[in-house]
């Protein structure tokens, strides 16, 4: 049994012994300040400098809502909405996102796209009968009208924006 745990490992930068011995400890990476004491050299940004960066946000891209917006940013807007629910830890839930951002420069001033957080929001998941993500609802006068789960291609979002606009 104790031959069993005495495998190699995974890569070459454990350092438990492998079949040809063991490895080499490297040094860490230090990074050496060429600028002269006192200097931060060009275009390095102190702490204190970061309060006057403003952040332009595109009024085309999917906003963030939260539980206590819901009723007035999806259920009394009147425009249709599509809100995609998503979690931090979710792989496919970027590459959603990705292409809800597309989609929002496509159709700005046609459709209200959202973004709610499943996790922080459970009982907005759970009223909604979300149970996997990322799941995209449409909704149109506060009714759902369809409901996509899974990471789809662009033309099945687009197709399905495209019922809802001829409802």
């Amino acid at each position: 049994m104790a031959a069993a745990y005495r495998a190699t490992p995974p890569c070459l930068s454990c350092p438990a012994p492998t079949a040809r011995g063991t490895v080499a400890s490297i040094p860490p990476f230090r990074l050496r300040n060429s600028f002269p004491h006192g200097h931060r050299g060009p275009g390095i940004r102190t702490p204190s400098s970061f309060s006057s960066v403003s952040v332009a946000r595109r009024r085309d891209a999917p906003e963030t809502i939260t539980a206590s917006a819901w009723d007035v940013t999806v259920l009394q807007n009147g425009l249709p909405v599509l809100v995609e629910f998503w979690a931090s830890w979710c792989g496919p839930c970027k590459m959603v996102d990705r292409l809800l951002d597309e989609i929002a420069r496509d159709y700005a001033g046609r459709i209200k796209i959202y973004k709610l957080d499943a996790d922080d929001y459970p009982q907005i998941a759970a009223v909604e009968g979300i149970d996997r993500v990322p799941t995209v609802l449409l909704f149109k006068n506060g009714e759902k009208l369809k409901s996509l789960t899974g990471t789809m291609p662009k033309s099945l979002y687009v197709e399905a924006i495209e019922q809802l606009l001829s409802h």
